[in-house]
């Protein structure tokens, strides 16, 4: 089994957007796909994705495949940004599995470019055969069993655990983007008015100048403010894509890879399992039938054995098939638990963030303290200090104006 390092080395391909075509009723989006494996480049759209991704199933019934983003009518530019990562996701974990990446399907799909992809992907591989059937060894499969592969209920356990704890942290660091991207607004909006308060482009009036110079310096302070609260903003604006890219899709990928292995194992037990179950109930049935024209003395004996005997035959190679799927999901889940060295990327992803983050964020509010004590400084007083009591004011003529009053 390859490590965590040898898994990530296998490719790298990355999505993006290309501009809106227009379509007769709508437009559409398509993606440029680079695979670094390949070298190559090939434009997609959502469509050629759902193709590829049935073929991948029915190719690959007991293989880790991950699942596609969903489709939407009306998509935003939100939700675009975001499919775009999920569809990068996904053919990463594809181009990177051991067995698939050498399939002729996701070589095709990573390097042809042809007008209506998905309708000649389609004819090309419609007598696909699944695995299972092409694979020479599969008789010898019961063989390779053992103990530890056939515990598929406790891993199934354990593996519903992690999903639901991978699931929270993926909630969790969507909150943390949204607030470091409100908390970017926000230091923005407080250097946009500091830059109102301190006049910017405006002249002084001539009631200011009654305060001395104390009001000129209090504008000067504010402006540097202004200035360094913008970049308080733009460090933090750095940290919201920080997180998104280092944290937030490094745990959307290994939930990726989570969820398409509890998607794997329930495909089994609704493909291998349900056959089987199947197959057994329809043998007890003829078994029943045999008996009671048996205990009747009627005939058709014999036609009911020779069905029943399909049956059993149907029934091993059900069980055959049912041994290379438990071998399958052991692999795969060797595979996963290879996937799980991605939390060190991940938590070094967070820590490294942060320590930057917080420590450039710091030398910017240190620039701000002299601003501060600059305009502490225009006062007269010392700050803490008791204020000294206007003296009282005394009128010698009381103006005709306010005889009245």
């Amino acid at each position: 089994m390859l490590s965590y390092h040898q898994i990530m080395s296998l490719d790298d391909i990355t999505v993006e957007i290309l501009p809106e075509k227009k379509g007769v009723l709508f437009t559409h989006t398509e993606y440029l796909v680079k695979s670094l494996a390949f070298d190559s480049s090939v434009p997609r759209r959502y469509t050629d994705f759902e193709v590829f991704y049935d073929l991948l199933i029915a190719r690959f019934p007991y293989r880790l495949v991950a699942k596609l983003p969903p489709k939407k009518i009306g998509m935003t530019e939100g939700f675009i940004t975001k499919r775009r990562s999920a569809l990068a996701r996904f053919l990463n974990i594809v181009s990177r599995h051991p067995v698939l990446r050498r399939d002729p399907i996701v070589q095709f799909f990573l390097t042809v470019e042809v007008h209506d992809f998905h309708i000649h992907m389609k004819d090309k591989f419609k007598n696909l055969l699944d695995e299972f059937v092409t694979n020479p060894d599969k008789h010898q499969i019961s063989e390779m069993l053992n103990k530890s592969t056939g515990d598929v209920v406790g891993m199934k356990d354990e593996l519903g655990r992690m999903l639901g704890s991978v699931c929270t942290l993926r909630d969790l660091a969507e909150r943390w983007v949204s607030r470091s991207t409100q908390h970017s607004y926000d230091l923005q909006l407080f250097s946009n008015e500091l830059s109102v308060l301190a006049g910017e482009g405006s002249s002084t009036s001539a009631w200011s100048s009654h305060q001395g110079d104390s009001w000129a310096k209090l504008r000067e302070g504010m402006r540097g403010m202004a200035t360094q609260f913008s970049s308080l903003s733009d460090r933090a604006g750095l940290k919201r894509r920080q997180e998104d890219s280092q944290i937030l899709d490094n745990i959307s990928y290994l939930l990726d890879v989570l969820q398409g292995m509890k998607d794997l194992v329930d495909r089994r037990e609704r493909g291998v399992n349900k056959e089987h179950a199947l197959a057994f109930n329809r043998v007890q049935q003829l078994k029943k039938q045999k008996g009671s024209l048996a205990a009747k003395g009627q005939g058709g004996a014999a036609t009911l054995q020779e069905k029943i005997e399909q049956q059993e035959s149907l029934i091993g190679d059900i069980q055959i098939r049912n041994n290379f799927s438990i071998l399958c999901v052991h692999w795969e889940m060797r595979l996963m638990y290879s996937y799980l060295s991605h939390f060190g990327v991940i938590w070094s992803g967070m820590v490294n963030t942060q320590l930057g983050s917080h420590g450039e964020m710091a030398c910017i509010w240190e620039k701000l303290r002299p601003l501060t004590n600059l305009m502490i400084s225009t006062q007269s007083y010392k700050p803490g200090a008791m204020q000294p009591s206007a003296p009282p004011i005394a009128y010698t003529t009381v103006p005709a104006s306010f005889a009245d009053l």
